[in-house]
């Protein structure tokens, strides 16, 4: 399948899935993170789940795993991170996304980790996204000892998802049913 096609099918295999199935989901997702990787007190870059979308629920990790959390801007250059100190600092966009509106700014090379989103991803760490490149751009730049993590609700694609020279690769992806290494 082509990266257009895969984002529909994940789309509407989200969509399938009602309120209580994606709270479950998102509690063994984030069981699977807090069982498998040690990043206490590392400076982790995640995003703000978008309900319309249906996203795995990020809040379980910053609310509840200790580790600094910074949350991405969209700006039109690219992706920036302001660290999370509180609900207070947030704000819905016009997009519809919580965004912070104050707090420290800092660049891809503070991150020890990253947790991305996707809606889709294969066996080799490759991903697919909502297609408008700003992770890719944000993931290039990061240290080279940094994380990136992706987090699903459903497993790998059997086949190999097209890629392009820009498109980065996924270190780990955590599934309801496993954690996926990719070397």
């Amino acid at each position: 399948m082509m990266k257009a096609e895969l984002r529909e099918k994940y789309k509407q295999l989200r969509k399938a899935l009602n309120n209580t199935e994606r709270a479950e989901l998102s509690e063994k997702i984030y069981q699977h993170f807090v069982s498998h990787f040690d990043f206490t007190h590392d400076d982790i870059s995640i995003f703000i789940p978008i309900d319309r979308f249906q996203e795995v629920n990020t809040w379980l990790f910053i609310k509840e795993y200790p580790a600094r959390f910074y949350l991405p801007i969209v700006k039109p250059e690219g992706l920036k991170h302001v660290q999370y100190e509180s609900m207070e600092q947030l704000k819905k966009t016009s997009w519809g996304i919580l965004e912070p509106q104050y707090g420290l700014e800092v660049n891809e090379e503070k991150f020890d980790v990253v947790i991305v989103p996707l809606l889709a991803f294969d066996k080799a760490g490759n991903r697919v996204g909502y297609g408008k490149g700003f992770y890719d751009g944000f993931l290039k730049n990061c240290v080279p000892n940094c994380k990136f993590i992706g987090v699903s609700y459903f497993p790998p694609e059997e086949n190999l998802i097209e890629t392009i020279p820009t498109d980065i690769r996924l270190h780990y992806c955590i599934t309801p049913d496993k954690v996926y290494h990719f070397k």
